[in-house]
């Protein structure tokens, strides 16, 4: 029963961390749009700047792209800032995620063996990802290899590995005790 409790509290937490990410980096990536719009922008102070983004917003109530509130800590930084911190947020997650996923597969008494299987998962998954992402730096399908990597380390900052690897382990380890018997 404590391992049930345990697995519900980490989805809790995987779902809170999920949102807030998701409000970080929609953050990011409206103010360097919209900062790169806006004259003078990255030279203002944080006030000017949260100001000037709240001036421009667009009136769009069914989009929460446009129609959300701003994390405020994010205007006091530049743009290689904000940019360097879109890769941190990425990096942060992926490790923050592959935590809760070990320990909802260390919940489910899932074999020892089976973390090691997800930090390979999830080292080959960002390799894979980085490859695509860097390979169609510049081509004609540059906006398919990065929409693919997207997805990819989408899934690495969720707790879809953990979904996957439990039922395959639960599925091979009754594949070998029927072949056993």
């Amino acid at each position: 029963m404590k391992k049930i409790a345990l697995v519900i509290v980490i989805i809790v937490i995987a779902l809170v961390s999920g949102f807030y990410q998701e409000k970080i980096k929609i953050s990011v990536n409206y103010l360097l749009e919209r900062g790169d719009q806006i004259p003078g922008y990255y030279d203002a102070t944080p006030e000017q700047r949260e100001q000037w983004i709240e001036q421009t917003r667009l009136d769009t109530p069914f989009d929460y792209y446009h129609n959300h509130q701003t994390v405020s800590w994010l205007y006091s930084f530049n743009r290689s800032e904000l940019n360097a911190l879109k890769w941190g947020i990425t990096f942060f997650f992926i490790g923050w995620f592959l935590l809760l996923n070990w320990v909802v597969l260390f919940a489910l008494n899932v074999k020892s063996a089976t973390g090691s299987l997800l930090a390979w998962s999830y080292l080959s998954l960002s390799v894979i990802a980085f490859l695509l992402f860097v390979a169609g730096r510049g081509g004609s399908l540059e906006v398919h290899t990065y929409a693919l990597s997207r997805k990819i380390l989408g899934a690495l900052q969720s707790i879809i590995p953990s979904m996957i690897i439990w039922p395959a382990s639960v599925l091979w380890q009754q594949t070998k005790s029927t072949k056993s018997s």
